[in-house]
């Protein structure tokens, strides 16, 4: 029994090690507890994390491709969002882009949701000096008006696999971490 519990140890210590360097881009937690979501199980949580009083996730259906399923931008108490975005029956991806952050010593990644005049993006990055950085910044005619640091680990899938993968176009529009 304690072998058993000392390979599951030396694979989980593996698989955190391969995440931080496969994953330098969008890190994921290694650890069994996960962050609040507004996901259903059914669901893939592709961004999630608690901002103290509320939670911000980022949902797909389990269909997600390149010319499949949908995502969803949700935000509120847990439970109980208060804004979904885009609605179930609008063209995400024409709202949806994808974005790639290059640091020294570090990088990140970060998904923007187009709502009129704001803009709700989500983000991870890692960067030499300031270690990692997650939450979602809202912007308002392209100016920052809110900017929510996720509290504890957040869950997230963001980075250039996934923006293929989804067929989710680049974001020209760029983005400054808060």
């Amino acid at each position: 029994m304690s072998h058993h519990r000392g390979a599951i140890a030396t694979r989980a210590a593996r698989c955190c090690g391969a995440v931080a360097v496969a994953f330098v881009l969008a890190p994921a937690p290694c650890s069994a507890e996960t962050a609040a979501s507004h996901c259903s199980a059914k669901e893939q949580t592709l961004f999630s994390c608690d901002t103290g009083s509320k939670t911000v996730s980022v949902c797909a259906t389990p269909d997600l491709s390149a010319d499949a399923g949908s995502v969803q931008y949700r935000f509120g108490k847990t439970g109980a969002a208060e804004l979904v975005y885009p609605p179930a029956a609008a063209n995400w991806r024409k709202l949806t882009r994808g974005g790639v952050l290059t640091f020294a010593g570090g990088g990140g990644a970060y998904l923007a949701f187009t709502n009129a005049a704001y803009r709700y993006v989500v983000y991870t990055a890692v960067g030499s000096g300031w270690g990692e950085k997650a939450g979602v910044a809202v912007e308002k005619q392209g100016k920052r008006v809110a900017s929510l640091p996720c509290k504890g680990k957040e869950t997230s899938e963001l980075g250039p696999d996934l923006f293929t993968k989804a067929g989710i176009a680049d974001d020209t529009a760029g983005f400054d971490l808060p």
